[in-house]
């Protein structure tokens, strides 16, 4: 009937009646399930019938909780989907979810039941009344043998979220509940690998906050063993493909190796510094881990799949990056270089100012003078938004100059910590990830290497494709003669500097291929190399890698097989330039009498660019 559907536009009302009704009677769980899948398969089915199929499912689930216990849980998964993507009733679908009488219940049925209380939770937890009787539920849930791992686990993912949002009095206090919880569905359930991978972060963020680098270090390890056997485990298992974990959360998980990694390589840092980057990041995995696609296929305006992500109000995480990212840049021995003698003390007074606000969150939360309001206002309105009444205890340390710094460094912190969640950024990671799943390198250790490098990439290109946040990127802009690429180059090894791969990267690398590398990122024997090129006369895909593949993909011929050509687009714009989810993809070549592929991922970063007002034209 889908198809029917989808060819002709409609279907006849007395087929969906009969549909509607055989499903609401149905005996098999299996029958059931594909059913299922197969109508919410189709857009168009759900947004005609989607309301219809939900009161088929809440009836079918009444009349089966009590005889067929499985059969009730798999309508209450159809009724969950439609509702969460917004084609049934919400009310009525929490109180299916939200029973008084769980402990009464039949063990298969409660068995399933945390795992959608854990989707409803991601969903609607934020509305004070549903997230307290979801949560009540929980809570009953995790004293019954049948159902107390997947509790546990759903338990300790909405505790982590709940530290992240400031609304705990004591965050630490919070994650430590999280972690407690983990442990107990690893206890639990001897194959827990989920708990144990989000338990690993957990220590992970704890050990920064402790100053414990042995346990970083050993955070470290765990979490690159557990990553590998979550893979292996994906691919040994069956997950429905609408609650599928999406492909680019390996990004995030990536990018807390990655601090890891550079943490337990520093000797002097101080550590709660990346604390909450580490906290952050873990929330970027969860949120990409537990995206669900109710509706297979449904996508929204921009042509993205509608996916359902978990809402996390992320507040106190939020401040506490951004006053990280202000102390790191405030310590940066280039804003010091060459500055004058007061430049410098304005710089160490922040300094403490930020340490106290970073220890005092009633102070943070304050309100200053109007005076310095009005000025925030005017000079660096992301400051204030980002750090409210606190932004005036530093703009009352700085000059003009030295505040539009820090609101510059404030909107691109802003702009980068919401990468993964970003659904363009997110789709193009994906993508890239589909395209190097075939490199035999793309594995372990290495993979998780090279998606932090990935991840840092795509977050340049789309940076520097937003004119408003490279405004003062002069090498973008029409120039004469044009910009070398050393200038892209000299820019890319900056941004990765000051990220978590800062440690890692090289500039001018000789020896390599018998030639010099523009880029190299290095992590212990496993080499990636960045190739650097500008275009002046064709920037299409195939004359991009006719004119630059060889030589880009011959560096990788002694590490691993995966590498990046990055390309500056100096041609004519004359009707504007491609989408961002076009600047980046994924190429691969064998060089004659070899067998073994190069992997390339190939970005641009457009140039030559004048403001969206210059292609408008005069009326005639």
């Amino acid at each position: 009937m889908t198809r029917e559907l989808s060819q002709q536009g409609t279907v006849p009302d007395d087929n969906v009646a009969a549909i509607v009704a055989g499903l609401s009677r149905q005996t098999s769980v299996l029958a059931l399930l594909d059913a299922t899948d197969e109508l919410l398969a189709s857009v168009a089915f759900a947004d005609l019938f989607g309301v219809r199929l939900h009161r088929a499912y809440l009836a079918g689930h009444a009349a089966a909780l009590d005889r067929q216990p499985m059969i009730a849980s798999v309508y209450a998964e159809g009724a969950l989907r439609l509702a969460a993507g917004g084609r049934g009733h919400v009310l009525r679908t929490l109180e299916l979810l939200t029973r008084d009488d769980v402990a009464t219940l039949d063990a298969d049925y409660v068995e399933r039941l945390p795992r959608l209380i854990g989707i409803a939770l991601d969903v609607w937890g934020t509305d004070r009344s549903a997230g307290e009787a979801l949560r009540d539920t929980l809570a009953s849930l995790v004293e019954l043998p049948a159902a107390a791992a997947d509790a546990a686990f759903e338990r300790g993912l909405d505790l982590l979220r709940h530290a992240a949002t400031g609304r705990s009095a004591d965050p630490l206090q919070a994650l430590l509940e999280a972690r407690r919880h983990l442990a107990g569905a690893e206890a639990a359930e001897e194959s827990r690998p989920d708990a144990a991978l989000y338990g690993a972060g957990v220590d992970a963020v704890m050990a920064f906050f402790r100053g414990d680098r042995a346990g970083i270090r050993a955070g470290h390890a765990a979490l690159c063993e557990l990553l590998d056997r979550r893979t292996m485990d994906y691919r040994r298992s069956h997950v429905p493909e609408w609650r599928r974990p999406r492909i680019e959360a390996a990004y995030a998980w990536a990018r807390l190796v990655a601090i890891l990694g550079h943490a337990r390589q520093a000797v002097a840092e101080t550590v709660w510094l990346d604390a909450w980057e580490a906290l952050d990041a873990v929330l970027d995995a969860y949120v990409l881990d537990r995206a669900v696609l109710p509706v297979i296929g449904d996508v929204d305006s921009h042509g993205l799949a509608k996916l359902i992500q978990p809402v996390i109000e992320s507040e106190l995480s939020r401040r506490q990056m951004l006053l990280a990212q202000l102390r790191k840049a405030v310590d940066d021995p280039r804003q010091h270089a060459g500055a004058s003698a007061v430049r410098r003390d304005q710089l160490r007074g922040l300094r403490d100012r930020l340490d106290i606000l970073r220890e005092d969150p009633v102070r943070a939360d304050g309100t200053g003078d109007n005076g310095e309001h009005e000025r925030l206002v005017m000079l660096a309105p992301s400051l204030l938004a980002e750090l409210g009444g606190a932004a005036t205890t530093i703009a009352g340390q700085l000059d003009d100059d030295a505040l539009t710094l820090m609101e510059g460094i404030t909107y691109n912190a802003t702009i980068h910590r919401a990468r993964l969640r970003d659904p363009v950024i997110a789709a193009l990671l994906h993508r890239l990830a589909v395209g190097l799943q075939p490199c035999p390198d793309y594995r372990g250790p290495v993979r998780q290497a090279f998606d932090a490098l990935i991840v840092e990439m795509v977050t340049f290109l789309a940076t520097r494709h937003d004119l408003q946040r490279s405004a003062a990127v002069d090498y973008l802009q029409p120039m004469l003669p044009p910009p070398r690429e050393a200038r892209l180059q000299d820019d890319f090894a900056d941004w990765l500097r000051r990220g978590p791969l800062a440690g890692h990267v090289d500039v001018e690398v000789t020896n390599v291929a018998t030639g010099r590398a523009d880029i190299k990122v290095g992590f212990g024997a496993t080499r990636f190399f960045v190739e650097v090129k500008r275009e002046l006369r064709d920037a299409g895909a195939a004359a991009l890698e006719r004119s630059y593949l060889i030589q880009a993909a011959d560096y990788s011929g002694t590490s691993a097989t995966l590498g990046v050509l990055l390309v500056l687009d100096l041609t004519a714009h004359p009707a504007g330039v491609r989408h961002l989810a076009e600047c980046a993809w994924v190429t691969r070549w064998t060089p004659p009498g070899s067998t073994v592929a190069r992997y390339l991922v190939v970005a641009v970063v457009i140039g030559n660019r004048s403001t969206p007002s210059a292609y408008s034209r005069n009326a005639r």
